[in-house]
């Protein structure tokens, strides 16, 4: 794959791919990448966010395990490998990767955002609980019940999106979700009918048109809202 930047963080340095103006008149759209790395999907996504407007860069999660490592999420083996690359990240140690990654945009971005999918929707729901944000999104994120507990005192902005079919986030878990955080004034929760996870991975078999439209619109109003 290919990866356009670095940042030093505790113990090494983290891949990036990025996009967009360097410029305090121009927010910063942090992406967190699905368990298949920084892929051709995720670029893609990097590049209709700098498209809006902001700049956008993607951190390489795993860059400690499988640096650059690029999966294509319809390929069973690349699942595989995909599956073992999950279980083994270590999100605390991510958490602080992206802690450092925020700190570093707020040197030249007057405001930072957080958009993640799947894993990153986990990542990025963390760090709503935990990191200076100005905005954050996350798609169908991946075992989020046990983080609930949490997010009583949070008070950040947070839009989340689910798909109603999502194997991964079943009704239970829905429900949890949506009790714990429905009625929050800074927090919209949409879940879509008949799609499952994954739905606005773009170029995959996954992809539903019609509610990842519905979703991406929903995030770009939020973010221009937010980061004007």
């Amino acid at each position: 794959m290919t990866l356009n930047g670095s940042l030093s963080v505790a113990d090494g340095d983290m891949g990036l791919f990025c996009r967009g103006a360097e410029s305090s008149d121009i927010p910063a759209v942090i992406v967190l990448q699905e368990i298949f790395g920084v892929n051709a999907n995720v670029r893609s996504t990097v590049e209709y966010w700098a498209g809006q407007g902001f700049y956008s860069v993607a951190p390489d999660l795993f860059w400690r395990d499988a640096p650059g490592v690029d999966l294509n999420p319809d390929e069973p083996e690349s699942r595989g490998k995909a599956m073992q690359l999950s279980q083994g990240y270590d999100a605390n140690a991510g958490l602080e990767d992206i802690r450092k990654l925020v700190a570093h945009l707020r040197q030249t971005h007057s405001k930072v955002a957080l958009v993640g999918y799947c894993l990153g929707g986990r990542m990025a729901f963390l760090s709503w609980l935990n990191l200076e944000l100005d905005a954050v999104v996350s798609y169908y994120g991946v075992n989020l019940v046990p983080l609930l507990g949490d997010a009583a005192n949070q008070g950040r902005p947070l839009l989340m999106h689910l798909g109603k079919e999502d194997p991964l986030n079943p009704y239970e878990a829905q429900l949890a979700i949506s009790e714990a955080l429905s009625s929050r004034v800074n927090v919209s929760l949409n879940i879509y009918p008949e799609v499952g996870h994954a739905f606005a991975r773009t170029n995959a078999n996954s992809y539903v048109a019609h509610a990842a439209e519905k979703a991406d619109a929903a995030t770009l109003s939020f973010l221009r809202r937010l980061l004007a």
